[in-house]
């Protein structure tokens, strides 16, 4: 009975043996379990690296939002990096300096350490700056500002915020992030509002790093820039720039249409100068801008500006006409007596000059100027005059043509000007 018993039990832990050590008859390997120690091991390293990656996002999204200490300059889309720090007074004036105006808006800006007077120039405005003054000089009116134009640390640095109607912008200064947000007002302009809430992403990507979160009940407009698959490149009102799922938009508005200018690029100018000899066949090409450039005026050596024709006689009322009749522009050619020098010795001149000229376009109804000098003895006072000119009779319209003559800079004039009309 004990020898069967015994027999038995040795069968069964021969079994046991057996079966720890059999091995897969496909592999030639022994079967690995899949126990619960395992199984939790796993599960421990997917939560590690799950809350790594919480950490890091959070990490991350701390310091893009901490406020910095200097002011972040956001335009449109873009965060820009500027040569000089913006400064700020205590009564909220934020200044730029004159080197940073003239990257961003006006690479002709010129400052007289003399006079202690700045003129900055920008598509339709004149703007003159005088060191400690609380007023500043557009389009010859005088206007009332905030700030003033100074030095700091040895640099020159005007009031931004007060240049918005020369610069043509808008904008939003968010002091509790330090962000000032600059649009231009004549480029197109897209909003949303929020209708869910979101968080607004570094990168167009599910896993991206979050910069801001909008709630729904906040009513949050963003401004918006274009789509990216799924979702949408926006800017808040805190000044983070990133995307959103376009889902969680309502329908985007155009609270502004684009108002850049047509470019004076395709014209075809004829050679009917004498407005007294006979012009009645000259060749019309209808896919161009037609335009005859008669010597209408002359700047003579007392800086006066003298009609070289009589414009009431009906010698040029005919002339009017014909041009008319036929859809050509009249642009008035303008020719120089006097010295370059005289012209260009300071602002003041130059100003007057320049309001003379504009009076005779309007009272003649003449809406394109060409200056045609000849004796450039000063190109950098020739330049300057042009400079402010041009915004001068761009404010009301006027196209502004030079005659390139030797020594000029032609890339440079192309800059300022309409068109740079070549002999």
């Amino acid at each position: 009975m004990n020898n069967k018993r015994n027999f038995k039990e040795q069968e069964r832990v021969n079994n046991i043996k057996t079966a720890k050590g059999s091995k897969n008859k496909m592999t030639g390997k022994k079967p690995r379990k899949f126990t619960n120690t395992r199984l939790f091991k796993i599960l421990r390293i997917v939560l590690i690296i799950g809350i790594i990656i919480v950490i890091a996002n959070i990490i991350s999204s701390l310091i893009k939002n901490r406020t910095p200490e200097d002011i972040s300059l956001i335009i449109g889309e873009n965060k820009v990096e500027l040569k000089d720090k913006l400064l700020i007074d205590e009564n909220d004036n934020i200044y730029i300096s004159k080197d940073d105006v003239a990257n961003l808006y006006d690479e002709n800006i010129y400052y007289n350490d003399d006079e202690q007077t700045l003129i900055t120039t920008y598509n339709k405005h004149v703007a003159k700056l005088v060191i400690g003054q609380t007023t500043m000089e557009v389009n010859s009116t005088q206007v009332a500002i905030k700030g003033t134009l100074k030095f700091e640390d040895k640099m020159l640095y005007l009031p931004l915020l007060d240049l918005k109607d020369v610069y043509d912008f808008e904008y939003q200064y968010n002091k509790d992030r330090n962000v000032l947000i600059i649009d231009s007002i004549s480029t197109e302009k897209s909003q949303a509002v929020v209708v869910k809430s979101t968080k607004i992403k570094e990168e167009p990507k599910t896993f991206s790093s979050s910069l801001e979160k909008i709630s729904k009940s906040d009513g949050a407009y963003v401004t918006v820039f274009g789509t990216d698959g799924d979702y949408t490149k926006v800017r808040t009102a805190a000044g983070n720039i990133g995307y959103i799922k376009t889902d969680k938009l309502g329908e985007i508005e155009i609270v502004r249409e684009n108002m850049e200018e047509d470019i004076l690029d395709n014209i075809n100018i004829l050679n009917e100068y004498d407005i007294v000899t006979s012009y009645d066949n000259v060749s019309i090409d209808s896919n161009y801008t037609n335009i005859v450039i008669p010597n209408l005026f002359n700047i003579n050596e007392n800086l006066e500006v003298e009609s070289v024709i009589d414009l009431s006689s009906d010698t040029y009322q005919n002339y009017v006409s014909w041009a008319e009749a036929n859809k050509i522009d009249i642009c008035a050619d303008v020719t120089l007596s006097g010295s370059m020098n005289s012209i260009c010795s300071d602002y003041t001149s130059r100003t007057c000059l320049i309001n003379l000229l504009y009076n005779q376009f309007v009272s003649n109804n003449i809406s394109m100027i060409c200056i045609d000098f000849d004796n450039i003895d000063d190109t950098e006072g020739f330049y300057r005059f042009v400079i402010e000119l041009t915004p001068r009779f761009k404010e009301a319209g006027y196209r502004v043509l030079v005659k390139y003559k030797d020594g000029l800079d032609k890339e440079r004039l192309e800059k300022i000007v309409d068109y740079v009309v070549e002999e």
